[in-house]
């Protein structure tokens, strides 16, 4: 069976980062799991409320692979033949920085947690709300 990627992007609401140093979080998990384990190990809900104006603290999306979930990030070519990424620069609209897999997750803003990287009390538990809830 295939384990989804989990990405958790900091959207800055509130006007600033998160606590965490990293502004793109992957986990390999799918989404539900994904957002439990990132409260367990950073300590707060992904969707908390910082600010009202700015919505949710991460925004939040989900892959079969790695590689397409980082796609956009790294400046890989968009197919839309195939509706994926490829391995290959973006140039459409200019210059835009590639990088390889194994250069992305050496960059100190993000932060690649692989299965065998997650506790097994990590997967346990729940996510509570917190900051503003929209009702």
């Amino acid at each position: 069976m295939k384990t989804k990627w989990t990405h958790f992007f900091d959207m800055h609401s509130g006007g600033r980062a998160k606590e965490e140093p990293y502004e793109h979080i992957y986990i390999q998990a799918p989404i539900e799991e994904a957002k439990l384990i990132f409260y367990n190990r950073f300590g707060h809900n992904p969707e908390r409320v910082t600010c009202t104006c700015c919505g949710e603290d991460y925004s939040i999306s989900e892959s079969d692979l790695l590689e397409q979930v980082t796609g956009y990030e790294r400046g890989c070519k968009f197919d839309v033949k195939t509706n994926s990424y490829k391995e290959e620069p973006d140039l459409r609209y200019g210059y835009k920085k590639f990088f390889t897999i194994e250069q992305y997750q050496n960059l100190p803003n993000v932060l690649i947690i692989f299965d065998s990287d997650i506790k097994d009390d990590e997967r346990i538990g729940e996510v509570p709300e917190e900051g503003y809830v929209w009702i």
